[in-house]
């Protein structure tokens, strides 16, 4: 009986090509986009799980309790205290990063910025598999170095890299070590909350920076603790409060400790740092879409097969009438439905194969970690939910038809309620498409804005070189001038900070008429009178920093808009204030400029000299070049730098191009949002095309009788458009405030937003409608053209 049912159900599939190919083309593709969308989210929730004590692992961020905020970087005796200060905690680890120059073999340096200084503790907290090398050694004697596959590859590309000397030269320290190669490591993994290329041991940075090891003052480390009791550990954070006056002396009634679980760093760290908004919510956003597009495809499989009901209802006439009983026509129908979504996971399945490689940028395959039997229960789950959600209710309605109804073509009460059915369905398709049709547009539009805003100064053509060489910091100022004559250089200065900005020092900052018990502190940058002239910086008040005056190095302050706004607004040049312990009078209030992306609010910044030496005297050279001379300009750079030195390659970064990666977060969602939005829309098209090619076939007499009678084609054509026109303007009604409420979230966590624009939830509504007109129009023309005769013949 099974096999005769399943034989019918193979020659049914056969019997109606093109309903079929479009019920498993739409299904396959929904289903395909579900399994991409399933492995992302996967991937991102299996973010850390390789290592063995990922729940008992923890970050400890400084949290400041009036802005709500955290930051990661932390001083390097709070790790020495937690341990003594909590009995929870079996082990810290602290990673602290450095710029540093590498070479092997006295090949060419190069810079290497994930090279980090870590505790011997390092393995024995994190799982990271080394594949070369004792974990329980590699990082014990001085001058070790740990390094990743990628990076032996690099330099030793075909040696054992074990036991061979590299020699660093150590950004702030100045210095040159041997460092012996004691370990190599498997690259961690994208989703990995703890990135590096290399590891040094921390007792080896303490050599060179002896002050660092009891100075409260320095945040420079990443600080993860060991517990034995996570959940004990985790309750005592609400006791930090005065952790700072307890420990340091320091009274910061605002500062408390945060213990940040591992396993929520990658997704719930939207309150750290210079995050916005926590990993989690694209989940959300791409699980909706998943849902919505798996939906859309069982949509077409219902509208399309209670459609099919006209055509097979002699087919069920006659079954009953030889006594087939409702539960046999039930499990006839329903085994159609399985035979087609087995045909439909054959084909996804095969698909993703296929396709999995090009979304190696979205998906690290390498972290998805599931259990032997998951696949195959999986793909039998898939089709049983798929075989229920989309057969359950063609084969209830099909196998509803009275028999001498059926075989009478008396069918008009059950049809009825399918077409009801079958239109509350289309409005259901629309409001998803138009949903997401708008949603593109608008996260669009936001990103175009991102990269296009005013940023307060001419990005185009402008170069930073970084010199993070304090013996070549010294002679910054002549480097500036000996670099800017290469052919096609503008203009040429120093400053403290690249772009984008890290923003990483600020002063404490005073002024008469502020109370002493209102602490402030203000961004600085170190400049040269050149820097806000080559940015072509707008001036608001006063003027800009000149040789001229020579006071100006050691006394004047330029200031931004937002930092006389902080002070009170109106007039402020000729004010003194009080930056750390200098005393400097502002000369001049430039307009805001963007130092860093969109995402935040322009801070109060402090523009001023100062001298070398310090940590936070200018290390970067601004250059601003010709754009036809570029290749020639970037040689002659290239040829001067090497003369200045041998030991720091050559490094150099487009200014706007910095401001783009900033963005890379949002390209990554918009891609992925089209990518998803615009198979959701196919899937609902491929529905469309066949729901209109049946309602044509099935109105094709009516269409030869109306010809007969005089009606023209664009008559017919208008006749067969409208009954799709409705739906789309209900869809269109519906989908209005859910994309208002649903996209404004996502806005608000930009400080610069655009506002949500009628017209493009106008245009997506006009949009799927003449797509959908398109599809139907076709089918509605054809039919149109058709000689009446051919209609009417068998009347």
């Amino acid at each position: 009986m099974l096999f005769t049912n399943l034989k019918s159900a193979w020659r049914n599939l056969l019997r109606h090509p093109f309903s079929s190919a479009i019920n498993i083309a739409g299904l396959a593709t929904g289903i395909t986009c579900c399994i991409f969308i399933a492995l992302y989210i996967v991937s991102e929730l299996q973010a850390d799980s390789m290592h063995v004590h990922r729940d008992a692992i923890f970050r400890v961020n400084y949290h400041n309790l009036e802005s709500g905020r955290s930051g990661m970087l932390t001083a390097y005796p709070l790790g020495t205290v937690l341990q003594s200060a909590y009995g929870e905690v079996e082990k810290v680890v602290r990673l602290g990063q450095d710029n540093v120059s590498i070479r092997a073999n006295n090949d060419a340096y190069f810079f290497e910025k994930d090279f980090y200084w870590a505790d011997s503790t390092f393995f024995d907290v994190f799982s990271y598999k080394l594949l070369q090398g004792d974990p329980a050694t590699a990082l014990q004697k001085p001058n070790s170095l740990v390094m990743t596959q990628a990076m032996a590859a690099k330099y030793f590309a075909g040696e054992d890299p074990i036991g061979k000397v590299v020699e660093l030269k150590i950004y702030d320290g100045d210095r040159k070590f041997d460092f012996t190669v004691t370990g190599i490591v498997e690259n961690p993994p994208r989703t990995a909350s703890v990135q590096f290329e290399f590891l040094a041991p921390m007792s080896t940075a303490l050599k060179v920076y002896p002050q660092f090891e009891s100075f409260w003052g320095l945040h420079w480390v990443y600080t993860f603790v060991l517990t034995n009791n996570p959940a004990s550990f985790q309750a005592k954070q609400a006791g930090t409060t005065t952790f700072f006056k307890k420990y340091t002396g320091d009274n910061a009634p605002n500062v408390a400790l945060e213990f940040q679980p591992l396993h929520r760093i990658h997704l719930h760290s939207g309150h750290v740092d210079k995050n916005l908004s926590d990993g989690i919510n694209n989940i959300y956003v791409f699980a909706a879409i998943g849902i919505f597009i798996f939906l859309l495809a069982c949509v077409n499989f219902v509208n399309l097969s209670t459609a099919r009901a006209e055509e097979r209802r002699k087919e069920i006439g006659v079954r009953k009438a030889l006594g087939a009983f409702r539960p046999q026509l039930f499990a006839q129908f329903m085994l159609e439905a399985l035979l087609t979504a087995t045909i439909v996971l054959i084909i996804s399945f095969a698909a993703t194969t296929a396709f999995l490689p090009l979304a190696d940028a979205y998906i690290d395959s390498t972290t998805i970690m599931l259990p032997a039997l998951t696949l195959p229960l999986a793909f039998l789950g898939i089709m049983l939910l798929i075989a229920l959600c989309a057969g359950l209710y063609p084969a209830v309605f099909l196998s509803a038809f009275n028999a001498l109804d059926a075989l009478k073509s008396r069918t008009s009460q059950i049809r009825g309620t399918s077409v009801s059915v079958r239109q509350v369905l289309v409005v259901f398709q629309f409001t998803i498409s138009i949903a997401l049709i708008a949603g593109t547009l608008i996260i669009n539009k936001q990103v175009h804005y991102l990269k296009q805003a005013d940023l307060g100064f001419t990005v185009d053509q402008l170069i930073t070189i970084p010199v993070d060489d304090r013996q070549m910091q010294k002679k910054l100022i002549a480097i500036r001038d000996y670099m800017a004559t290469s052919p096609g250089i503008q203009s040429a200065a120093v400053s403290g900070e690249g772009f984008p900005a890290a923003m990483n020092y600020a002063y404490n900052v005073s002024w008469q008429g502020l109370p002493a018990d209102d602490h402030r502190s203000i961004f600085i940058i170190a400049i040269d009178a050149n820097y806000l002239k080559l940015l072509q910086a707008s001036f608001l008040e006063g003027r800009n920093l000149s040789p001229d005056f020579m006071t100006d190095d050691s006394a004047s302050v330029i200031i931004n808009e937002a930092a006389r706004q902080w002070m009170g607004g109106g007039e402020v040049v000729g004010k003194e204030i009080t930056l750390g312990t200098q005393k400097r009078t502002i000369v001049g209030v430039v307009k805001d400029i963007h130092h860093y992306s969109l995402h935040q609010k322009v801070a109060p910044i402090a523009y001023f000299p100062i001298p070398p030496g310090d940590r936070t005297c200018p290390d970067n050279l601004v250059l601003r070049v010709t754009a036809s001379s570029l290749p020639a300009t970037l040689a002659s750079l290239k040829e001067k730098w090497e003369t200045l030195t041998q030991d720091r390659p050559f490094e150099y970064h487009f200014v706007d191009q910095g401001f783009e990666e900033t963005y890379a977060q949002e390209e990554k969602f918009l891609m992925l949002f089209q990518v998803f939005s615009a198979l959701a829309i196919v899937i609902a098209c491929l529905g469309l095309m066949g729901l209109s090619s049946f309602v044509v076939n099935k109105r094709s007499k009516e269409i030869g009788i109306r010809k007969v009678l005089g009606a023209s084609a664009s008559q017919i054509l208008v006749m067969l458009t409208r009954g799709f026109s409705l739906p789309i303007v209900i869809a269109f009604v519906l989908a209005a405030p859910v994309i208002y409420f649903g996209i404004t979230p996502w806005l608000d966590k930009f400080a610069y937003r655009i506002s949500v624009d009628w017209l493009l939830i106008i245009l997506a509504g006009l949009s799927a409608w003449g797509v959908a007109f398109a599809f139907i129009g076709i089918q509605s023309w054809k039919a149109a053209r058709v000689n009446p005769v051919e209609t009417l013949r068998d009347e």
